[in-house]
């Protein structure tokens, strides 16, 4: 520079560009989201069937055949120890206040209840009127006092309500996993759709 001069020469140092974009942060959500379907199937699957197993023996029993007859000569019909079995009578009829179960040389009464009766079904001719637990295994002869008409015993179904639920429950859950699986895959979609405009060219 002329001397006294305070004008620089040349031309002022540069320092680092400074980039005038900042990348944008792409929104959407993270694959670890595939988790939550594939644990709501997961629970659906397993639940189901650990409810199935659990019933399994249920359900064979409610499976098996009605029986009908003369509640004073007695009705044959077969039993499963420890399972339950509604008890019908004509429309119309009295209602039997003891009933008794004979399987050859073992005889005894049977209790009474009204357990399970919101799930016996409607039979043509016949109406509900007590549920009882089976105490013997077997075809066994049962005989009741208290009604002159024809009775019908019918295994407790109350099991297939259940499975029903089950099943529903297990339905519900897949199709909750469905749709967090669709929402996922859109939103993560959409996410990687998004372009981000290109950095300018430095001047």
């Amino acid at each position: 520079m002329w001397p006294g001069s305070d004008l620089p020469t040349g031309s002022p140092p540069m320092g680092p560009a400074t980039p005038s974009w900042v990348p944008e942060r792409r929104v959407g959500p993270s694959a670890g989201w595939y988790v939550l379907p594939v644990v709501l199937l997961f629970v659906a699957l397993v639940g189901f069937f650990a409810v199935l197993a659990f019933l399994w023996d249920d359900s064979k029993v409610a499976d098996g055949p009605p029986a009908a007859g003369d509640p004073v000569v007695g009705v044959r019909v077969q039993l499963s120890e420890g399972y339950g079995y509604f008890l019908y009578v004509r429309t119309g009829g009295s209602s039997p206040y003891s009933c008794v179960v004979d399987l050859g040389e073992r005889s005894g009464p049977v209790r009474l209840t009204r357990k399970n009766s919101w799930s016996a079904t409607d039979r043509a001719g016949y109406r509900y009127t007590a549920t009882f637990l089976a105490p013997v295994s077997g075809t066994a002869r049962l005989t009741c006092k208290g009604t002159d008409g024809p009775i019908l015993v019918t295994p407790d179904d109350t099991v297939h309500g259940y499975l029903g639920f089950a099943l529903l429950a297990a339905l519900g859950l897949g199709g909750l996993a469905a749709l967090s699986f669709a929402v996922t895959l859109l939103r993560r979609g959409a996410a990687k759709r998004r372009t981000i405009a290109p950095p300018p060219y430095a001047r």
